[in-house]
């Protein structure tokens, strides 16, 4: 890119500011899922798909320009673990019977979440993390 694009170097910059909004999109799911709008669900996964779009964008974009950060790497898996157990919590509580054929898999999925990222940590102290993306 020429010149014009010299403002994404820093933290701020476009991919940065896409996850941003990937964890703004987080409460508006929630919201729109309780809301009475017509639609709410088709809405919801409209609203988690553009989420998944950026994901991709921002990843795409950091590469392409060469200008992934440590605030990038911090905030992009924030990110994404925030809108998938918002969104897994919201659809485990809208199931209120005894059966678990939501809650457990959703409840499988935030740990993993949670385990990796503990997993990563640990590996970054020791070191090791470049073996664990792998």
């Amino acid at each position: 890119m020429g010149e014009s694009w010299m403002w994404c170097k820093g933290p701020w910059n476009l991919p940065n500011v896409l996850s941003l909004v990937r964890i703004i999109m987080v409460p508006m799911v929630a919201a729109l899922y309780y809301s009475d709008i017509p639609l709410r669900g088709v809405t919801c996964c409209l609203v988690f798909t553009v989420a998944a779009a950026t994901d991709y964008a921002d990843g795409y974009l950091a590469r392409r320009w060469k200008i992934s950060s440590a605030f990038g790497a911090f905030l992009d898996p924030v990110a994404d673990k925030l809108m998938v157990a918002t969104t897994l919590v919201v659809l485990s509580a809208g199931h209120h019977d005894k059966r678990f054929d939501v809650a457990l898999p959703a409840s499988i999925t935030i740990s993993r979440e949670i385990g990796v990222s503990a997993l990563r940590e640990w590996m970054a102290q020791i070191g090791a993390r470049e073996w664990m993306a792998q």
